[in-house]
């Protein structure tokens, strides 16, 4: 089976680093309960320009270098790693290609032996081309993706296709398709894929 996986939300923790830069550099007291959307000017203001800029000076700090792995990641992936050898997984990001170097790294570092390759789709970029992670899916002939973005997840939804949906504040409109399935842990997620090879 071929399995992706997104980065941000699913195996690292990107929005309480976020919160806490945005916190200690513009003197705001956001929480992650907060972030209704994953556009992020919706929740703290401004546009949608000025949002992406904010990010980018985020990543030249140690908030981002030293985002942590979101809990029972790590675990529950080298548990499938090593028990369905005939499962390949590959990481299918929004992430910008400016930090493909950083992220590369920091997989590696958290991640190793895991994953195939990772992908970037270059979303929310100063320069370069984007694609679509449904377009990604499709050329790598994902069974399942595990994504955190209720947008990519309807997007890269397929009759062929199962998505489990990590539970985050920003993915709770309903109804969902059949494909898609809300989870609340990596301990699920993982039960989720073994119950379903």
């Amino acid at each position: 089976m071929n399995i992706g996986v997104d980065v941000d939300e699913v195996l690292a923790d990107f929005v309480p680093a976020l919160i806490a830069f945005h916190n200690t550099a513009y003197q705001t007291s956001f929480t992650r309960e907060q972030f209704s959307s994953y556009r992020f000017w919706e929740v703290w203001g401004g546009t949608r320009e000025q949002a992406i800029e904010k990010v980018y000076l985020f990543y030249q700090t140690s908030y981002f270098q030293q985002i942590v792995p979101v809990k029972g990641s790590q675990r529950e992936l080298e548990k499938l790693k090593s028990f369905g050898p005939e499962n390949s997984f590959y990481i299918i990001t929004s992430r910008q290609k400016d930090i493909s170097e950083a992220t590369n790294s920091w997989v590696k570092q958290h991640f190793p032996n895991i994953f195939s390759e990772i992908f970037f789709t270059n979303h929310y970029s100063r320069s370069g081309k984007v694609k679509t992670k449904k377009e990604i899916c499709e050329i790598l002939e994902i069974d399942l993706l595990v994504e955190d973005s209720l947008d990519y997840a309807l997007e890269c939804s397929a009759p062929s296709r199962r998505i489990l949906l990590l539970d985050c504040p920003w993915n709770q409109k309903n109804p969902m398709p059949p494909e898609i399935q809300r989870v609340f842990s990596w301990s699920e997620i993982a039960e989720e894929i073994f119950k379903n090879p």
